[in-house]
């Protein structure tokens, strides 16, 4: 703990000094931020296990208490970092300052609501969200092109990446920790193996791509384990006290990151599904007068559907086993160099590591998340992280082609 300790206050030293780089102003923030702890998304795991799984007291995909908690520690560090970058006044901001924007599902709405609660709970702030329970267009990520050749193209993509699986390790632990071949699913429909099933492809415009076959099988299985695990349920009633290792995480957790990399993390399939929220990200860059922070809460699926769309770098985050964990956000930057009056862009992951999300851990600039840089490969950074403005705006003008 003392080498993370460590680590966590380098960290602060750098935000710092990001804070207070001469010649340097931030002008605006967007924050694309997927929705905190939730109870896991299938309520139908019985059959995968003769083992009994833990109860939730929340209905299935709502965000948890814990999770609205740890959304308002996130709020709460991000108010003091647009206070102490001169970004936003101490105090309230307006409304036409800050808007805060969610998806209509119940996770994201309070999620939302959290934040607001956290970073702005004495002022007139609001989370908004469009009145439906259907999924707000925006951030809903479907199939949407209905032309043969886009589906050739995503099918491909897809098939390939379901080719570069190198799961076998992961689906040989799982196989292990919930007993598969004494579940119900393997008496029933003879799938007792992870290694031996078949994944199949399933596109269907208005829908969001999907795989049915053991890589979602055994991700839903994974979904609640990891959500336990950050709900800080008892070490017994995350996967029955079967995962005590990091490296077992690490493995395991290869499984989450695969299953969102084949449905979401590969271009023509990406640009397609995330084209509506690109639009927006676009248009909240090119308002005149410019909104100085706009917070959007959205899914794992638009985090990784807007990376892969935009040409994002390969990246990792030190101290997580998940590439987009709850509560964690990409945070695009604009910036002015006043001595050259060049607009700048810096992108950030702004995330709480795994034991910070298991710990509950409150967050401030003295005890802050976890940043990784984030690059674009259309938008040449220089050592700091800052790459032209005008490079990344070539990018948000080629959405239109998507």
């Amino acid at each position: 703990m003392a080498g993370r300790r460590h680590e966590y206050v380098i960290l602060l030293i750098l935000v710092c000094l990001w804070n207070t780089i001469d010649g340097l102003k931030l002008e605006q923030v967007l924050i694309l931020s997927r929705h905190n702890i939730r109870t896991p998304l299938t309520a139908r795991l019985e059959d995968t296990t003769p083992y009994k799984w833990p109860q939730w007291k929340n209905e299935v995909g709502h965000l948890t208490d814990k999770g609205a908690l740890l959304e308002s520690y996130m709020a709460e560090y991000f108010a003091e970092w647009l206070n102490e970058t001169g970004l936003l006044p101490r105090g309230c901001p307006t409304d036409d300052e800050v808007f805060v924007y969610a998806n209509t599902r119940q996770r994201t709405r309070e999620s939302a609501r959290a934040f607001v609660r956290g970073a702005f709970g004495n002022c007139s702030i609001s989370a908004y969200s469009i009145d439906s329970e259907d999924m707000d267009p925006v951030f809903n990520p479907i199939l949407r092109d209905t032309s043969e050749t886009t589906k050739q193209k995503i099918t491909a993509e897809m098939i390939q990446k379901l080719k570069g699986l190198r799961l076998d390790a992961a689906y040989k632990e799982l196989n292990d920790i919930i007993d598969l071949k004494n579940s119900d699913i393997c008496k029933s429909d003879s799938f007792c193996d992870f290694l031996q099933g078949e994944n199949e492809i399933v596109y269907v415009i208005g829908k969001e791509p999907n795989i049915v076959g053991p890589l979602a099988t055994s991700n839903n299985v994974m979904d609640s384990f990891i959500m336990s695990y950050y709900e800080g349920m008892a070490d017994e009633d995350v996967a029955w006290g079967k995962i005590v290792k990091p490296e077992q995480w690490a493995l395991l957790s290869e499984i989450i990151r695969e299953n969102q990399n084949v449905r979401f993390n590969s271009t023509s399939l990406a640009r397609d599904v995330a084209k509506p929220l690109l639009k927006y990200i676009k248009t909240v860059f090119e308002h005149n007068p410019p909104r100085k922070v706009t917070v959007l809460f959205g899914h794992d699926s638009n985090l990784n559907s807007v990376m892969s769309a935009l040409g994002f770098k390969y990246y990792e985050l030190p101290h997580q086993y998940e590439a987009t964990p709850p509560g964690g956000k990409i945070v695009f930057q604009k910036w002015r160099d006043e001595d050259t009056n060049r607009a700048l862009l810096k992108i950030n992951y702004v995330y709480q590591s795994t034991d910070q999300i298991r710990d509950a851990s409150r967050l401030s600039l003295g005890s802050p998340p976890l940043w990784a840089r984030l690059e674009l490969t259309e938008c040449s950074a220089d050592s700091d992280g800052f790459c032209p403005w005008d490079q990344f705006q070539k990018i948000l003008d080629a959405i239109e082609q998507f």
